[in-house]
């Protein structure tokens, strides 16, 4: 479904509803890496290494991420070029994985 809301949006940037149907599959994939890393958690399936903290970190980066692309998505009610450029920086910001501690603090 990515490829199909992203292309959607690419072709409509201009339309609240194009914004809308990539955020729901953002939200869609999240609540899906969520569910994964519960069950992993859950059912003993991590790496032994891997302790409360991180666990928990991970948890917390889903969440805010979720919460970054939605208020995004919400953006597109002053302008859907104003939301997309908001989710582009959210997703660049994850990507790139920066070390600046205010970066950190906000995406965890």
């Amino acid at each position: 479904m990515l490829p199909f809301s992203t292309d959607l949006l690419a072709d409509f940037l201009e339309f609240r509803t194009a914004v809308l149907v990539y955020w729901l599959n953002l939200l869609m994939l999240g609540l899906t890496l969520l569910a994964s890393w519960r069950y992993a958690d859950k059912n003993g399936f991590l790496a032994d290494g891997v302790d409360a903290e991180t666990t928990r970190t991970v948890y917390l980066r889903i969440v805010k991420a979720q919460i970054l692309w939605a208020i995004g998505a919400a953006l597109c009610l002053a302008s859907p070029l104003l939301s997309v450029g908001f989710i582009l920086v959210v997703q660049l910001t994850y990507a790139a994985a920066l070390r600046a501690p205010l970066l950190r603090k906000v995406i965890g």
